[in-house]
């Protein structure tokens, strides 16, 4: 407990009995204490004491892990995802080449790496483009203005 005599002099505006901000010189505490025997102080002894007993428990905590595990995603999604990012550590490797960074740290297949992103960056992009036209699910767009 720190008392008022160890804060210091220009600190002890912003401090009040139970160490809440004040507003301000007036001396009123930001959230005045709960009366005894209110339901908002009880709530907060029984929180308070909950969470002191839970200290150093190897008990799981709420939230700890997701009440529902999220779907796999497909096949097409992670091969998109894995292809995406080898292209960014390609990206970021011929980057530290320019300009001397260290090398980027590998999480994408070596298949991925050596088999995609090259036969990726040999098509030329008339040809990705129409792909990315028909692989989209999208018909009927039209590009000329009404």
């Amino acid at each position: 407990m720190t008392s008022t005599a160890q804060v210091p002099a220009h600190l002890r505006e912003y401090f009040g009995h139970d160490k809440v901000a004040l507003f301000g010189s007036g001396g009123m505490p930001a959230a005045p204490p709960a009366p005894p025997g209110s339901p908002a102080r009880r709530q907060g002894e029984v929180a308070r004491a909950d969470a002191l007993a839970k200290v150093g428990s190897t008990e799981p905590r709420p939230g700890l892990r997701p009440a529902a595990l999220p779907p796999r995603p497909g096949l097409s999604r992670l091969l998109r995802r894995e292809s995406e990012r080898a292209l960014m550590e390609c990206s970021m490797q011929a980057l530290r080449r320019r300009i001397g960074a260290p090398p980027p740290h590998h999480e994408s297949s070596a298949l991925v790496r050596y088999l995609i992103v090259p036969l990726y960056r040999a098509v030329p992009w008339r040809i990705k483009k129409r792909l990315v036209a028909l692989a989209s699910g999208v018909r009927g767009w039209s590009t000329a203005r009404r």
